[in-house]
């Protein structure tokens, strides 16, 4: 991952960004696993799962349609990277995510932070900055309905990210 453009010092940016940390490194589990029914394996990839769905939440309700309305994201881009999750989505659940599937994951990742994250970081205002957090907590919201607000711990969008 990269942080070459300052992008991770909003909160929702690097919420996503070590989300995709744990999605790769899950991923990767996942393709490389000698036995696809490997009971560690079969853990790892629900864990994985259930991540991914919360993950994509974020970025299809918060990060996406915030880069549509600055200009910053086509709907054709747009159309092509929630196909993406959903191609990931399926080859994991029917057994078929090994590592041509790994890279292909990654390097929509690599998208995300090479050039989705860095045009939110210039295009984004206060207001975008809010939505997409918001997006975030309802996607946590809906994950877990029966946790407390105060159970999800997000940094201010525009405080770094390391400042809880």
């Amino acid at each position: 991952m990269c942080d070459h453009c300052g992008c991770r010092q909003f909160g929702p940016i690097a919420e996503l960004t070590a989300d995709h940390e744990r999605i790769l490194d899950m991923a990767w589990v996942v393709a490389e696993a000698a036995d696809p029914a490997d009971p560690a394996r079969l853990a790892t990839r629900d864990q994985l799962l259930h991540l991914l769905d919360e993950h994509v939440v974020k970025e299809e309700t918060g990060l996406y349609p915030e880069l549509i309305g600055t200009g910053d994201l086509s709907l054709e881009a747009n159309d092509r990277l929630e196909e993406e999750h959903r191609v990931v989505r399926a080859a994991l659940v029917d057994g078929s995510f090994d590592r041509r599937m790994y890279f292909a994951l990654a390097a929509h990742i690599e998208e995300e932070e090479m050039e989705l994250f860095a045009g939110a970081m210039f295009a984004f205002d206060e207001d975008e900055w809010d939505r997409m957090d918001a997006a975030h907590h309802a996607a946590c919201d809906h994950e877990h309905p029966h946790d407390h607000p105060h159970d999800h711990v997000h940094s201010h969008p525009h405080a770094p990210a390391h400042a809880h």
